[in-house]
């Protein structure tokens, strides 16, 4: 699945989860392969992740990895032809919020204030945080900026809260220093999902580089099966002043019901892109829309 070689770290957990050994053991593969080959995790074909482990998967750019039928290593992060072809995933009420900003790099910098902010607006409250699962700390920023300077750039924390969990993470620019996060939020049903209103209005004030949320339909609990992290339809994606610019409108007309407004007043303007609401799987047709933006967008 690459031209460089993987060195997989297997787990045989059914349900991997970050733990500190497992965090340990993907940092110190990596250590001893720096320029031979890419660190990936192995796990079971039919194994379900923790959310916290899958965003933190993402953020380092570590591959997460199965084994195929004929012995081939597969992306389980890429959803199976069988979940986008011939089954239709059920329908569920879980979502996904993920965002950046774009910090003035400076000695009293607070990091987590913004992550706080925007998962307020989604109606989730940070409760705890920690470099691995379980999460016992009390979240606090102060204490979550210090673990985050001092582990860059492998400065990735986990957070968690009533009814969600993912990641936190923060690395330094030539511009500043740049806070993300990546959580999946469960909610009772499909009315209990976040405001997105309340979501623009916060990114905007907040000044953020990007905001997005998305159903997801692969989702189990606060867990995602191997081959279904990508069975989500976008439902709002908010583009900060120095990232939208440069987004042809035809790009913004492509997948029927889509709009998109611009949010602010200028040079703080953000551009707010809608697309229709859905309650049941669309066949990825929203996701590559969204797909080819964000490409335009990186292609600036």
């Amino acid at each position: 699945m690459r031209s460089i070689p993987l060195v997989p770290v297997p787990t045989p957990a059914a349900r991997p989860w970050l733990s500190r050994k497992l965090r340990r053991d993907l940092q110190e593969a990596g250590a001893a392969t720096v320029g031979n080959g890419v660190v990936a995790l192995q796990t079971l074909p039919d194994a379900s992740a923790s959310y916290p482990l899958v965003a933190f998967l993402k953020a380092a750019g570590i591959p997460w990895v199965v084994e195929g039928a004929g012995g081939q290593l597969h992306d389980a992060l890429v959803a199976t032809d069988a979940g986008v072809t011939t089954g239709a995933p059920q329908v569920s009420p879980a979502v996904v919020i993920y965002g950046s900003v774009l910090h003035a790099a400076s000695a009293d910098l607070m990091l987590g204030t913004f992550t706080s902010g925007m998962l307020a607006a989604a109606g989730c409250t940070p409760e705890f945080m920690g470099p691995a699962e379980p999460l016992q700390e009390p979240w606090d920023p102060a204490v979550l900026t210090a673990r985050l300077r001092e582990n860059m750039p492998w400065a990735i924390e986990l957070v968690s809260g009533q009814g969600f969990a993912g990641a936190v993470t923060a690395y330094r620019t030539e511009a500043g220093v740049v806070e993300a996060f990546d959580v999946l939020i469960s909610a009772p049903d499909v009315d209990a999902l976040p405001d997105s209103a309340a979501l623009e209005a916060a990114a905007v004030g907040a000044n953020a580089q990007e905001i997005g949320l998305e159903l997801h339909f692969g989702a189990s609990g606060l867990s995602v099966p191997a081959g279904r992290e990508a069975l989500k339809v976008p439902q709002l994606l908010i583009l900060g002043p120095s990232l939208h610019r440069s987004i042809p409108e035809t790009l913004l007309m492509q997948h029927e019901g889509m709009a998109a407004e611009v949010l602010g007043q200028a040079p703080f303007q953000h551009l707010a892109i809608r697309y229709p609401a859905v309650s049941a799987w669309d066949g990825g047709i929203a996701r590559v829309t969204q797909q080819r933006i964000l490409n335009a967008v990186q292609s600036q």
